[in-house]
């Protein structure tokens, strides 16, 4: 019997909904999409921004993640969000 035939015999319903980032890395590692049913191939285009990086010291940069989390972002959005107001004057 081959792999596709019997990936189709033993389908699960469907994977978990509610992951993590992580837990949805983790899960796809080990899983594949042959497991389950009603799975559709998808076409899907993007285009990447080409990102810069800088550094930080690393108590500006604890300062800078307390300061994203009370605001529900992330570090890089707040820093984003900055310069863009200060070079926008």
């Amino acid at each position: 019997m081959n792999f596709l035939v019997m990936a189709k015999n033993n389908r699960k319903p469907a994977p978990p909904k509610a992951m993590s980032i992580q837990e949805a890395s983790d899960f796809w590692d080990e899983h594949s999409l042959l497991e389950f049913d009603g799975t559709k191939e998808a076409s899907v285009t993007f285009e990447l921004k080409r990102k810069h990086y800088i550094g930080l010291d690393r108590e500006v940069f604890k300062k800078l993640n307390a300061q994203a989390r009370r605001q529900k972002v992330t570090p890089e959005a707040l820093v984003e969000s900055w310069i863009t107001q200060k070079i926008s004057r």
